[in-house]
């Protein structure tokens, strides 16, 4: 066992400011993306505008709106191979350059004369895919990082900064009303900073590179990543150990599986298994009930949202305080997870969503029906209000931030990238169904109906949580993996991450 001197040792406070420093940097990533979901609610009102001499139909307005929905699925998707393929860091940088190319197409769209209605689908369509990209990748990267402790933690931040760019983009809106193009500049800017940042300060995951046979380079990022000065017995132990699990979960090569279809089959094969197919299908069900209780579709059409539910005051200053609350609700994630881990948080959110929506759907009922008088409605304009922005934090406590965190950490390393890729892929799908349908289930519906509809799936999606959502709190990848197939045995239950100095050994 080598020897080292104590000062070469770091404490734990040192290597938790360390993972911090990541997250921070990983994390950054996101924002500029998160703000194309809710830049359709602060540019429609300038682009529905009748002075306006390009204003976009009815039927354009509804494409603005979710064209991007239909790219997101695809970033996400991609986000998978390009993450495995080429690494964790790679995948943010891939982001960032995309990012920046959407919100230059939206940015040179406000300055041009004529009918710009392609061109903004066209950086719609982009900025919608790096959302896809963004949605997973940082979470991924963070999952391989952070010690068991504070994976929960750092694995649930992807909410936060997906809430941070959209009140970013709501206050935006509010300084700058009608003037998307300015928003659009200010935005691009983001991931410029954002890759200057990843590209000179942001290691590579180790888990990563061991699955690339890079035990060297992998060895020496975990030394940097928690500050060690040299290499421990500690790392070695850990490097071997991701070793064993790379080799158990390997998928070999046979031979004359040399064609095109031949690796995808591998994939597809390790795919069915328990520990792929099991969590897969847990998380898919998951963001169905994420996306079928309106939890993202209000953010897309929040200015029209406010008005349907009655809420009396200027529309940008109410979605500003509603993306304001939501970002607190994220924040608080990061120490509920830590005490409570996945499924207090998740039903705690389910129930709230429930209650508000149809607790909102029995007031525009009882108003639409004249059993709440008009007089009587001015004085309760509080109560829709109210609603909204208890139902945008405590979704931000579970259903909002749970799905994306798990789809991180409870897919085997060797297929987690393409595995959480394709769940958030189809996750966004169903946000695309949600945001296209938005102006036809209004009109069929009713307000009142609409947010019934929402009520119903909430308490649906809660009695899945109850039901079916395992716990994921404090254990290690390798336990995570162990909760779906009993027969998956691991070399070492010991990962670095749990590491703990004490007494300078």
């Amino acid at each position: 066992m080598d020897k080292f001197e104590k000062d070469d040792l770091p404490s734990a406070k040192r290597s938790t400011l360390i993972q911090i420093a990541l997250c921070l940097i990983a994390y950054f990533s996101t924002i500029a993306p998160s703000m194309s979901l809710g830049f359709s609610a602060v540019a429609l009102p300038g682009l529905s505008n009748p002075e306006n001499p390009y204003k976009l139909t009815e039927e354009q307005q509804t494409w603005f709106a979710s064209i991007a929905s239909i790219a997101t699925p695809i970033g996400c998707f991609i986000s998978g191979p390009i993450s495995d393929k080429f690494g964790r860091k790679m995948s943010i940088l891939t982001i960032n350059a995309i990012t920046f190319l959407g919100w230059l197409v939206l940015t040179l769209a406000a300055r041009i004369d004529g009918n710009i209605y392609a061109m903004l689908l066209v950086g719609r369509l982009i900025t919608g895919f790096s959302t896809g990209l963004a949605s997973i990748s940082a979470a991924v990267y963070m999952a391989e990082v952070s010690s068991p402790d504070l994976r929960g933690m750092f694995t649930t931040a992807s909410a936060t900064f997906f809430s941070l760019g959209i009140l970013c983009v709501y206050f935006l809106g509010y300084l700058f009303k009608d003037d998307w193009g300015q928003i659009a500049l200010i935005t691009a800017v983001i991931p410029v900073i954002s890759m200057v940042l990843s590209v000179f300060l942001l290691p590579e995951s180790p888990a990563w590179l061991v699955s690339k046979n890079r035990e060297i380079e992998a060895r020496s990022n975990l030394t940097k990543i928690y500050g060690f000065k040299n290499s421990t017995t500690e790392i070695r132990e850990e490097i071997q150990t991701l070793v064993d699990n790379r080799k158990k979960n390997e998928i070999k090569k046979s031979p004359g599986s040399t064609s095109f279809f031949a690796p995808l089959k591998k994939k597809f094969k390790y795919f069915m298994r328990p520990t792929c197919l099991k969590p897969f299908l847990i998380i898919l069900t998951y963001f169905f009930f994420l996306q079928f209780s309106g939890v993202f579709v209000i953010i897309f059409y929040c200015i029209d949202i406010v008005k349907q539910a009655g809420v009396s005051i200027d529309p940008h200053v109410a979605i500003v305080a509603i993306a304001l609350t939501r970002l607190i609700g994220a924040l608080s994630v990061f120490s509920i997870s830590k005490r409570c881990g996945r499924r207090g948080p998740s039903i705690f959110s389910g129930v709230f969503i429930t209650i508000c929506m149809l607790g909102l759907s029995a007031y525009l009922y009882c108003k639409n029906e004249g059993i709440i008088s008009e007089d009587l409605a001015q004085n309760l304009t509080w109560i829709p209000l109210t609603l909204l922005v208890a139902y945008f934090f405590t979704s931000a406590v579970g259903f909002l931030t749970v799905p994306f965190a798990m789809a991180a950490e409870v897919f085997p390393t060797k297929i987690r990238g393409l595995a959480s890729g394709l769940v958030t892929c189809l996750a966004y799908g169903f946000n695309f169904i949600t945001v296209k349908t938005y102006a036809v289930m209004m009109e069929s519906m009713g307000n009142a109906g609409f947010f019934c509809f929402y009520g119903i799936m909430g308490l649906l999606g809660t009695i899945f949580v109850i039901t079916l959502l395992p716990e994921t709190k404090g254990k290690t990848l390798q336990e995570i993996e162990e909760l779906f197939d009993k027969n998956v045995k691991h070399t070492s239950e010991t990962e670095l991450l749990s590491v703990q100095v004490k007494n300078g050994k």
